[in-house]
């Protein structure tokens, strides 16, 4: 990793625009495993960690770039190569450079009408996997610096959507044992995959198609399938939010991608640590601009300290559908229990309207320091059945409290049984040496907390 990490670095430094603080190194540990720290010196607020220039980012914009070199047909102003540049990226390469036939099929709308997901994904395909195909490995992506500091499939086998969708995944067991929140993720994130997955696979298909007409093996689309996940979730979990004014319809498409800012680590604690800034460049109106990381108000100063970024306030469940990992202690933890509330409402239809017309059915949740007013809506209609007080309770005439004590026998006897079937789950899980299955205990063990916390507060 370390020589990696040093073509890394000089591939970097060969824009005058790129930065490094020298008090930061890349270091990897058992616990969290590779991240940022600091090396020596301090650390300040404010202070820049790392700044990267748009080149030398992976996004739709710097992309389209890079096709235009080889598709003269691919012209945007103020993105796309033109010109006397052209010529001169054009002579820089060689004639027989199989990517003037992977790109020259394109016509400008097709890519324009890929979503960034689809179409960073199918350029890192073909640039990672279908161009070392060619002639041996001697012609190299320009991002090849970048794709070999990326994490292996291995590494990334502890994302749900892996053990789901990927036929070596020795995890699919698991999928069953998620909770309801991360289940929904999960459905979420498929859905995604497969309309991703269809848009791109009949070019996939015909690039493929070009390499056999050239003699070189290609890999089966079942084999590309593979690949597709893995490139996948390596955006997935490395992507920085970004605006990108040609999607800017389109909220999933804002990102970019950043080389060594994905190198630093998630904290659950929001403004203390590290926080991006992106800053126009005047010479390139339309990219996305030149992304730096800078210090937050914490600061550093005890060498050893890891950089950290906080990824937002996101729950274990969304940690390990987004990005493979989970902490041990997390405040923005929350419970999903949408369908042990609505099982106990199920049957009676006109309780179960009253709730939907209301705006008060499904979605119900608890966290560490509260129990979700839809929770408590929907729990203290099926205790008391007094409609007239709940729409009292709905236009806030009446608080929540006035119900409490009415329903604090139904809450007792919900929170008891569930934190019994987590603690099943856990047993289940405890022989299991799998880093998914730790995820999915560490999960579970939070829940209990936050039951336990409740449980002590009805007694």
């Amino acid at each position: 990793m370390e020589k990696r990490l040093e073509r890394l670095i000089d591939w970097l430094r060969s824009s005058d625009q790129f930065y490094l603080s020298g008090n930061v190194e890349v270091n990897e540990c058992e616990a969290s495993g590779r991240g940022v720290v600091l090396r020596c010196g301090v650390l300040n607020r404010n202070e820049t960690v790392v700044r990267v220039p748009n080149r030398y980012q992976l996004n739709f914009n710097t992309i389209l770039w890079n096709i235009s070199v080889f598709n003269p047909g691919i012209c945007i102003d103020g993105i796309t190569v033109s010109g006397p540049e052209r010529q001169l990226q054009r002579e820089q390469l060689a004639e027989n450079d199989p990517r003037f036939r992977l790109y020259g099929a394109f016509d400008q709308e097709t890519l324009l009408a890929f979503t960034s997901f689809q179409l960073v994904t199918f350029y890192i395909l073909v640039e990672r996997v279908l161009l070392p195909l060619w002639f041996g490995g001697s012609i190299e992506s320009f991002w090849q610096p970048f794709f070999d500091v990326w994490p292996s499939r291995e590494e990334l086998g502890s994302i749900p959507a892996i053990w789901s969708n990927s036929v070596s995944s020795g995890d699919r067991e698991l999928v069953e044992l998620l909770p309801l929140a991360s289940q929904k993720l999960l459905e979420k994130k498929n859905k995604l995959l497969r309309q991703d997955w269809e848009a791109i696979q009949p070019w996939l298909i015909s690039r493929c198609e070009l390499l056999r007409q050239d003699g070189h093996h290609c890999p089966s689309i079942e084999e590309i399938y593979e690949d597709f996940l893995h490139v996948y979730f390596i955006i997935n979990s490395r992507c920085l939010y970004a605006r990108v004014q040609l999607k800017r319809d389109d909220e999933e498409s804002q990102f970019t991608m950043v080389p060594f800012v994905d190198f630093l680590n998630h904290t659950d604690d929001v403004d203390q640590h590290c926080y991006p800034e992106i800053k126009r460049d005047r010479n390139d109106p339309l990219g996305i601009g030149i992304f730096s990381l800078k210090c937050g108000k914490r600061g550093y100063t005890k060498a050893g300290d890891e950089i950290l970024l906080n990824y937002g306030p996101h729950s274990n469940d969304f940690l390990l559908n987004e990005y493979g990992f989970v902490l041990q202690q997390n405040r923005w933890n929350f419970i999903d229990i949408s369908d042990e509330v609505t099982n106990l409402i199920d049957g009676d239809t006109v309780m179960t309207e009253f709730l939907k017309n209301h705006g008060y059915w499904d979605n119900y949740t608890i966290n560490y320091s509260e129990i979700s007013y839809r929770a408590l809506v929907a729990i203290s209609l099926l205790v008391t059945q007094d409609y007239r007080r709940i729409e009292k309770l709905l236009l806030g005439f009446i608080s929540e409290d006035y119900f409490l004590p009415k329903i604090s026998k139904k809450l007792h006897e919900l929170l008891g049984k569930l934190l019994q079937d987590y603690r099943d789950l856990l047993q289940s899980l405890k022989d299991q040496p799998a880093t998914s299955a730790r995820n999915l205990g560490t999960i579970y063990r939070g829940y209990i907390d936050i039951i336990e916390h409740h449980l002590d507060s009805l007694s």
